[in-house]
């Protein structure tokens, strides 16, 4: 069954927005009530600044609008006098500086993403790189240990890489790693991963992905990059170690191992090769 996650998205939505307003409700009877001599106002930065921070600059402006309203009728009732432009000016000042936190939350929070998102990919090709990669290996292990579903993990290498660099320079180079990325990116499923994470050395980390459908996989990209380099003459082939967790490995660092093994034995034979495997833990009698 295919989930609307859109419908799903607007009613967390709408119950993130139920749960603000509630606690702006609250805080707003309390302190019109005179429970405090200190007002409370205040408070009602805290669902500005979350609202701002997990929904964006359209839900903060909202609560910011929300808050002041409520400032404005607390005011309106402490002061026994109903709408005074003291309570008027008040609630201004307050819907001011409500926007203004939104606006520095929730700019802060798209430059703390995009911080984020950056220090798990590569610059060069758009990839994720070896920390974005481990982040996500980790995740399928615990997946495995949980649920029992294999997982598949490639090793690619580009042979004579160097050849490139040193013949057609560091340009050249650098596009053949982007055509490379864009290449694989393009032959797997869009919910397996690819990672580069050396100068010639690109992870495929495939989710719930048995050895039968790693092999097809894996042969078609080879065909693809085969046939892509060939037709550009450029002198380069491609070394694959590929390798099918049933069971799950002790560590992410145990995973990369096993395949870039498995990887460098294509390479010792006369590369341009793949090579699979399928890893079981050994059982303890």
């Amino acid at each position: 069954m295919k989930t609307n996650f859109s419908a799903l998205d607007s009613m967390n939505q709408l119950g993130i927005l139920a749960c603000y307003t509630t606690f702006i409700l609250a805080i707003t009877l309390i302190d019109s009530l005179s429970f405090f001599t200190v007002s409370l106002a205040p408070l009602l930065l805290l669902p500005v600044v979350l609202s701002s921070w997990y929904g964006g600059v359209r839900v903060g402006l909202l609560i910011a609008c929300i808050s002041a309203i409520a400032v404005l009728f607390s005011h309106s009732v402490e002061l026994s006098s109903g709408l005074t432009r003291v309570a008027v000016y008040s609630s201004l000042v307050y819907l001011t500086a409500f926007c203004i936190l939104t606006l520095l939350v929730s700019n802060f929070n798209v430059a703390f993403k995009m911080q984020a998102a950056a220090a798990e990919h590569d610059p060069l090709t758009g990839l994720l790189n070896l920390r974005g990669l481990t982040t996500l290996i980790n995740e399928e292990i615990a997946r495995s240990k949980r649920y029992h579903h294999p997982f598949t993990v490639a090793y690619i290498d580009i042979d004579d890489f160097k050849s490139v660099n040193d013949s057609d320079g560091h340009a050249n180079g650098d596009r053949l790693l982007c055509n490379v990325g864009k290449l694989i990116l393009s032959s797997i499923r869009e919910s397996d991963y690819t990672a580069r994470i050396g100068g010639d050395e690109f992870v495929c980390l495939l989710p719930e992905t048995a050895q039968q459908d790693a092999r097809h996989a894996f042969n078609n990209l080879r065909t693809r990059l085969a046939n892509t380099f060939v037709t550009e003459r450029v002198p380069v082939t491609f070394s694959v170690g590929v390798v099918t967790f049933e069971s799950p490995p002790d560590s992410v660092q145990e995973a990369l191992s096993l395949v870039d093994t498995l990887m460098y034995k294509v390479k010792k034979v006369g590369k341009n090769d793949a090579a699979y495997e399928i890893y079981n833990r050994p059982t303890l009698r």
